[in-house]
């Protein structure tokens, strides 16, 4: 006959709750990290799917050889806890403003990123063997029971830090802040474990010289990160703002004929410049609007979160009111409170025009309204989110909000420096049930950029010769000219479409300006 089991310590079993506490949070700021360079990959060099892969890969491979070592530490678990979590906060703090420094500064950065994935992988897999070995400290379980407990946490803790990260967190504090504050998690469970395990301070000592050193990076680190962002711009930053769905850059410089060029860059691509941006935005609206019969036209403009586009739309006295759907507020607020942007961006306080804050393609997808004339103001599709603004399934439910007679105009790109998506935009169209006719525009700061205008069925559109009112670019000639594409640009004309699962616009994209 077996002895009963006598109930653990009410203070024992406080202690391993609270170890079970730290493993959750440990896998919050973990899994925080690894999202963090996968973000920083993207907003820097437009890291695609396989390149995330990589990284991944990367971290996971050190979370395995971070496993073993762990283990060889064992036999000190405190102390090797510690001094893991220290070595972690470091690292995790540092990559951020580090990585993006040497990749603005020196143009290098894979190398180092999967140098320093790996690395924040082994601390992140030395984790789980020490928190085993601090659990058999308090008291022996089964092996069985200590694993699933620890890995239910890892796995919960997980879940809420990647929530935290993309919803709160990087939001408030941009993505260095967000990596800092961390890193200050790091340390505190570095320090709470002592506690936790009833043993002497000292054996945490080492978080107070890691605390001294996170905060000289968070010092340090907005200096860091300036310094490099500075040297991806010709001209000076005039305001920046990281801490939403892109990093908004704006840049200003002063010709000398005394005009100033002030200029939007949305990670680190130019979307706007003060000078000649009426030239695209002109080029990408007023046949739309032209080809479309009829007053009181409903307009909508999908993307474009820096108005112009609702500005040009304003300008025609049929246009009775402009719907723009632009899924980060702050590019119009950006653009709002610059005064070099002030007259482009003026639709956007038109009392005819509505605002409304939403993904593009899922907005679409499920309203019931029905517009005259639809813009399609969207960032180049160097992304897999961006591709599928321009899929086969975002041009399919384009038909059913617009009107029968309605008009589409799409801007697709440069035709020059990437061809093969210029005209995957096009194939990406008909294969939608488009009829499409391809046209130019010369803008200086960008170079020829090409468009389609579309119509859902008939005959392909021609672009209108008409003089929109206000227009300094557009007029009968140049709208003339614009469908004249000469033949060094119909080379790579044969393209198959793009779609959600397919996205073969963004490797085209990709792959075009990489040889550039």
């Amino acid at each position: 006959m077996s002895a009963a089991r006598l109930p653990e310590p009410v203070d024992l079993r406080a202690r391993r709750f609270a170890l079970l506490v730290v493993a959750g949070l440990l896998a919050a700021a973990g899994v925080a990290y690894e999202l963090s360079l996968l973000l920083l990959g993207t907003v820097t060099v437009g890291a695609t799917e396989r390149a995330n892969a990589v990284v991944l890969g990367a971290a996971m491979a050190g979370m395995g050889a971070g496993a073993a070592f762990g283990g060889r530490l064992a036999g000190r678990p405190v102390r090797a806890f510690v001094g893991v979590e220290v070595v972690l906060a470091i690292l995790g703090a540092a990559a951020a403003p580090g990585l993006y420094w040497l990749w603005a500064s020196l143009d290098t950065f894979w190398g180092p990123l999967l140098v320093v994935a790996f690395a924040i992988g082994a601390c992140i897999g030395a984790e789980m063997p020490l928190l085993a070995a601090l659990n058999d400290q308090l008291a022996r379980q089964r092996a069985a029971s200590v694993v699933a407990k620890l890995t239910a946490a890892d796995y919960l803790g997980a879940f809420l830090g990647a929530i935290a990260f993309a919803f709160a967190v990087r939001p408030v504090l941009g993505l260095v802040g967000a990596t800092m504050a961390i890193a200050a998690v790091n340390l505190l469970l570095a320090a709470a474990v002592p506690i936790v395990m009833g043993v002497p301070l000292r054996q945490g000592a080492l978080v107070v010289p890691g605390a001294l050193v996170l905060a000289g990076m968070v010092v340090l680190a907005p200096t860091v990160v300036d310094d490099g962002r500075q040297r991806l711009y010709r001209d000076p930053i005039l305001a920046v703002d990281d801490r939403g769905r892109s990093d908004i850059v704006v840049t200003e410089r002063r010709h000398r004929d005394g005009r100033r060029d002030t200029r939007l860059f949305l990670d680190g691509d130019l979307q706007l410049s003060s000078v000649d941006s009426y030239r695209y935005h002109e080029a990408l609206v007023h046949p739309a609007i032209a080809a479309a019969p009829g007053r009181d036209l409903d307009v909508l403009v999908l993307g474009g979160g820096d108005c112009a586009a609702v500005t040009e739309a304003l300008r025609h006295e049929q246009v009775a009111s402009v719907t723009l759907v632009e899924l980060d507020p702050r590019v119009t607020d950006a653009v709002g409170d610059i005064e070099g942007f002030d007259e482009l961006s003026a639709g956007c306080d038109d009392p005819r025009t509505e605002v409304i804050t939403a993904d593009a393609f899922e907005w679409i997808r499920r309203t019931d309204r029905t517009f005259d004339v639809l813009v399609a103001d969207f960032p180049d599709p160097d992304t897999a989110a961006l591709g599928r603004l321009y899929s086969v399934e975002l041009f399919v439910a384009a038909r059913s909000v617009l009107a029968a007679d309605g008009t589409v105009s799409v801007q697709c790109g440069s035709p020059w420096f990437a061809q093969a998506a210029y005209w995957t935009c096009a194939a990406t169209l008909e294969e939608a049930g488009w009829a499409s006719t391809p046209y130019l525009a010369d803008v200086p700061s960008f170079g020829t950029w090409g468009f389609h205008l579309a119509v859902p069925d008939g005959p392909a559109p021609l672009v209108a010769a008409t003089e929109p009112p206000g227009a300094r670019y557009w007029d009968r000639s140049v709208a003339a000219g614009s469908m004249v594409l000469p033949p060094d640009l119909l080379v790579e004309r044969d393209q198959e479409p793009t779609t959600v699962l397919e996205p073969r616009i963004v490797d085209a994209h990709q792959r075009a300006w990489f040889d550039y």
